[in-house]
């Protein structure tokens, strides 16, 4: 179903930015006082998690869908000043909202990218910057999707759209040693799906793909998801609302839902992100520990001191842009003979 940017009540507005702003005033203080979260954090860094952790602190108190419409309505289109396109994709009411984005020396790889959010928000807008950085790094031409959200889709919506988004590229002619699928969080879950339900289809599979801090397990297993709660702005109590949301009753161990739990052979070659403070970081280590002994070819990259998709915040950790850049290289040697260098590229 096509998306339309919701209308914020005045009332969750104020209270999200208040809670936003109390909690970088309080990081703030912490760390004037001597007393930052994570030594190795840089100011920037510190109260930008603060400012997001209060932020979130509101989702339980208005609800999901409240909050998710509050982030919407404040949050401008960008795209890291690359030039794009909206289009629809399907027809009646399965109809979504997606955007192609198009980096000036693109080689003739395409990104198709599934953005973050719980499976609950979350959307080409919220993504923007970060999805135009990543099209920057891999010079791919990148297919950006706004896939049904819950509480009002429920799984598995996210993952049909998922997939009929990558059978729409193949349908234009795309072949699938150009494509390479991306995605952060929930979208890092929907690349995993995604790839697992075009293998047990008979469909064929993209070049490669990278999960960004991907949500493998909804069942919310590992050690750091208590651990790292204190660091991370993606804290365990919003892990498990956004869970309840999506799930709707389902099981959180069902491979076709949570794909730590799959079965992983013979999939393509992945790049797998995990920030060393992130709650999710030892489920995703487990992840990719059961890929690469059911034979496929991974690299797990962990980043020390990060939390959960840093690489939305390059204007406060070089992190962000490290990582990126990695991305940028994995999909560029994944797709190399497509590489045609442009004029002064």
């Amino acid at each position: 179903m096509s998306r339309t940017i919701p209308r914020a009540r005045a009332d969750d507005v104020v209270r999200v930015v208040a809670a936003a702003l109390l909690g970088v005033m309080r990081s703030a203080g912490r760390r004037l006082a001597g007393k930052s979260r994570r030594r190795a954090w840089g100011f920037g860094l510190e109260v930008m998690i603060g400012g997001t952790r209060g932020a979130w602190s509101v989702m339980p108190r208005i609800g999901m869908v409240r909050w998710r419409n509050v982030g919407e309505a404040m949050s401008p289109l960008r795209t890291d000043g690359l030039p794009h396109r909206q289009i629809e994709l399907g027809t009646g009411a399965d109809r979504i909202n997606a955007m192609w984005l198009e980096p000036p020396n693109a080689s003739g790889a395409v990104l198709l990218y599934f953005h973050g959010g719980g499976f609950v928000f979350g959307s080409v807008r919220t993504h923007g910057p970060l999805i135009g950085a990543l099209a920057r790094a891999s010079r791919a031409r990148t297919l950006a999707i706004e896939y049904c959200l819950a509480p009002e889709h429920p799984a598995p919506a996210a993952v049909k759209d998922a997939v009929g988004a990558y059978r729409h590229l193949l349908a234009q002619g795309i072949t699938p040693d150009r494509i390479v699928l991306a995605g952060d969080s929930a979208g890092g879950n929907l690349v995993l799906s995604t790839l697992l339900a075009l293998r047990d289809a008979g469909d064929p599979t993209p070049a490669a793909a990278v999960a960004i801090s991907p949500w493998v397990d909804l069942g919310n297993s590992g050690a750091s998801f208590e651990t790292n709660d204190r660091f991370d702005f993606v804290g365990a109590k919003y892990c498990r609302l956004a869970a309840t949301e999506y799930l709707a009753g389902a099981n959180p161990r069902s491979a076709a839902i949570s794909p730590l739990f799959a079965d992983l052979a013979e999939l393509p070659p992945l790049l797998i992100h995990a920030g060393q403070a992130e709650v999710l970081v030892d489920q995703i280590g487990d992840f990719a520990a059961r890929a690469k002994t059911a034979g496929v070819d991974v690299t797990f990259s962990v980043y020390e001191d990060m939390v959960h998709v840093w690489h939305l915040h390059r204007d406060v950790t070089p992190q962000a842009q490290a990582a990126i850049d990695e991305i940028g290289l994995f999909v560029q040697q994944q797709t190399a003979s497509l590489i045609a260098v442009q004029p002064g590229g």
